[in-house]
């Protein structure tokens, strides 16, 4: 605005655009000024009518879309060195090649050379492209190449995450975390974190074999 509006500023009646919206907006401007009471009683029952269909959006806005590639980010247990990172890094890759749906698997540990990934050690990234749909086996979808992935890569240390990679950035982007939902466990010492967190865990695959079987 600095920039356009500037030097002798013409009147708004001048402007063609203007006098179009003008001519257009003072009758619903009058309508509106004659019946105020009518105005607030049919937008109160736009409102009542719009309630339906809110209920209906569901808890985002932006569909599960199938994006072709996946991310594995696993985290492992805080401390992990550079050399035991490389080799969960190395043995993950080659337990995800082992599907024949996986194309190509590239993974990194820690961050990369710029400040603007403070990743940690303990975090893992692995992009995993898929072969083309028509060299999948049959009856296979994205869904239960994530189910056989998970089953197969089973490392001890290793909490696993499978999400696309444009669903994961909104995600981190959302909750600071790497996925929707996370949970915080607070403790007075150690021992009570790991009890804890081994609760949480065997409550979260309960409800995963429950949803399996449903």
């Amino acid at each position: 605005m600095g920039y356009l509006i500037r030097g002798r500023i013409p009147d708004e009646k001048s402007n063609p655009l203007n006098r179009l919206l003008i001519v257009a907006y003072r009758p619903l401007l009058d309508i509106v000024l004659r019946a105020p009471k009518l105005t607030l009683l049919a937008s109160a029952v736009i409102l009542v009518i719009s309630l339906w269909p809110l209920q209906h959006i569901g808890g985002e806005f932006m569909p599960r879309l199938d994006e072709g590639d996946l991310l594995y980010m696993p985290s492992a247990l805080p401390g992990l060195s550079a050399g035991k990172a490389g080799e969960l890094l190395q043995q993950t890759d080659r337990l995800i090649k082992t599907v024949p749906e996986v194309a190509s698997v590239y993974g990194k540990a820690g961050r990369a050379e710029t400040a603007t990934d403070p990743a940690p050690m303990e975090m893992f990234e692995t992009t995993i492209q898929f072969k083309p749909r028509e060299q999948w086996r049959p009856g296979m979808t994205q869904d239960k190449l994530v189910e056989e992935l998970d089953r197969i890569v089973k490392v001890p240390g290793l909490a696993n995450i499978w999400v696309p990679p444009i669903r994961n950035r909104i995600d981190m982007l959302a909750t600071g975390i790497k996925s929707p939902v996370g949970v915080k466990v607070a403790g007075t010492d150690l021992a009570t974190i790991d009890r804890l967190t081994g609760e949480i865990e065997r409550a979260e695959g309960r409800s995963r074999r429950q949803q399996r079987a449903g």
